[in-house]
């Protein structure tokens, strides 16, 4: 969480406007580390652009509003409800990443990235480069974790963007509805036996899956699921499919966003020589999660509550 420390340096108003009170205290300056990098964020930010989906479904979760003014790579075509009329209105722009020249278009005074690929140096849209021309940078903790991470990232980051756009009121309020439905979870599933799970994103000459050190493998612990590689301490690896039928997984999670049809993903497993012999595959158990879900977002909850659904009926 060191990596997450906010320090505010705020200087309270004894007459504040309506404007002021609908964001939060005004402030001299905010001194934020994140992710290995230290800036000093002078006033709310007015234009924001966001690089994935599940960073921008967090910002319009906190009312963000029309301050959003620019989205780009998503990875499924239906968002949560209680972001969807928001996020249809974000100007989408681009399918993938855009260029360092149309982020500039936006004329952004923050950039905010889901995954450390969104700051590509070699595509002009680094950290550095964009803090260069006076716009502040801000990157999910997700993706610089060095170690496992989940939940508790979440609820810090979530704390983060609040204090940062001045919506802290509506952070801490975010944050208590996704603790409170996951340890409803927990608590109906205590005591229960966990089920050994493989997560299947993509891959065929190697399997593609889900590691240790991400917030999707949190969402399965806590959903009562044993990731049978949590030992690998990535987010998401390759590992083989000698691996996945040592393993026998009773059960199967199939990753689904828009690249690949997750029927095609499971035909696959049910026709490979290795992979269809596992328990999971012969009992024909799956459960299907989007990427969205298994990635530091407000869709951390839905994952819990799907999987618990899926592999216990909780």
């Amino acid at each position: 969480m060191r990596r997450l420390l906010v320090v505010l340096a705020t200087t309270l108003l004894l007459a504040g406007c309506g404007t002021a009170a609908s964001t939060g205290p005004a402030w001299e300056g905010m001194r934020v580390e994140n992710c290995g990098r230290t800036q000093v964020i002078a006033e709310p930010p007015r234009r924001v652009v966001s690089l994935n989906q599940h960073a921008t479904e967090i910002l319009l979760a906190l009312g963000l509003g029309d301050r959003l003014v620019g989205t780009a790579y998503p990875d499924d075509r239906t968002p949560p409800a209680s972001v969807a009329a928001d996020y249809a209105r974000v100007p989408l722009l681009a399918v993938e990443y855009p260029s360092a020249e149309r982020i500039l278009e936006a004329e952004p005074d923050l950039v905010v990235g889901g995954y450390s690929s969104a700051f590509d140096e070699g595509e002009g849209r680094g950290r550095e480069a964009l803090e260069s021309k006076g716009i502040a940078t801000l990157l999910l903790s997700e993706s610089c974790a060095t170690g496992p991470t989940g939940m508790p990232a979440l609820l810090a980051d979530i704390d983060m963007f609040g204090s940062v756009l001045g919506l802290r009121e509506r952070a801490s309020v975010l944050a208590a509805d996704i603790e409170g439905r996951v340890r409803a979870v927990e608590q109906r599933l205590a005591g229960v036996p966990p089920v050994d799970v493989f997560v299947y994103d993509s891959g065929e000459q190697a399997a593609f899956t889900l590691g240790g050190h991400g917030v999707g493998n949190d969402a399965l612990t806590r959903a009562g699921a044993r990731n049978v590689f949590a030992d690998v301490p990535e987010g998401f690896a390759d590992v083989s499919w000698e691996q996945v039928a040592s393993r026998a997984p009773r059960a199967i999670v199939l990753v689904d966003y828009l690249a690949k049809p997750v029927h095609d993903k499971r035909a696959y497993l049910e026709g490979h020589p290795l992979a269809s012999g596992t328990p999971a595959v012969r009992a024909d158990r799956y459960s299907t999660v989007p990427l969205v879900e298994l990635t530091e977002g407000i869709r951390f909850p839905d994952a819990v509550e799907r999987l618990a659904r899926d592999l216990h009926g909780a």
